[in-house]
């Protein structure tokens, strides 16, 4: 009996290390998820800058958006970091670009936080008071992902549980009937 006790606690407590630590299947999957495009526009989005600059179409990887703009002709453009910051002081990029006739593909580094965005405006657009901004919105992360997800937390939970039960029923099992002298 002692043998099979001993056996099983090692067995359970090498199962919940193997969870613990992320392994399977579905923490491969996680993975992956952090190295695609986040947010993209809709193809048929087009943000207007100023009357002859428009943002035609946008990606964002972690840190990164790549914007697709058409000038109608030779136009600089400036890009801000925007986005929701953190209380207190910080810092943000800021960028100038020269843009010729026709459409170009620029890319602006940001911070990467959770709600990026950037802000676009031309010389033309400021005498207007207006520009654009491109933002991936405020993404959530998932709250248990130090724990390997909802399944890493609660197939420890159910690990513990069991390792406790059993070492309750093994005390019960193994203890002498009546009152036992200390």
């Amino acid at each position: 009996m002692r043998r099979f006790f001993i056996v099983a606690t090692v067995a359970a407590v090498a199962l919940a290390m193997g969870m613990g630590m992320g392994v399977g299947p579905v923490a491969a999957q996680d993975g992956n998820v952090t190295n695609e495009t986040v947010a993209q526009a809709p193809d048929d989005s087009v943000q207007t800058i100023d009357n002859q600059t428009r943002v035609i179409d946008w990606s964002y990887a972690p840190g990164r958006f790549s914007l697709e703009i058409e000038a109608d002709k030779p136009t600089t453009i400036s890009l801000t970091e925007a986005g929701a910051f953190d209380e207190g002081t910080t810092s943000f990029n800021y960028a100038e670009r020269e843009l010729d006739r026709g459409t170009q593909t620029v890319t602006f580094v940001v911070a990467d936080r959770d709600g990026a965005a950037v802000a676009i405006s031309t010389r033309k657009s400021l005498e207007q008071g207006t520009g654009a901004i491109v933002s991936t919105g405020v993404t959530e992360s998932n709250p248990f992902r130090h724990f390997g997800g909802e399944t890493g937390l609660f197939s420890g939970v159910a690990m513990t549980v069991s390792c406790a039960a059993l070492g309750a029923w093994y005390v019960v099992r193994s203890e002498e009937t009546g009152v036992v002298e200390a």
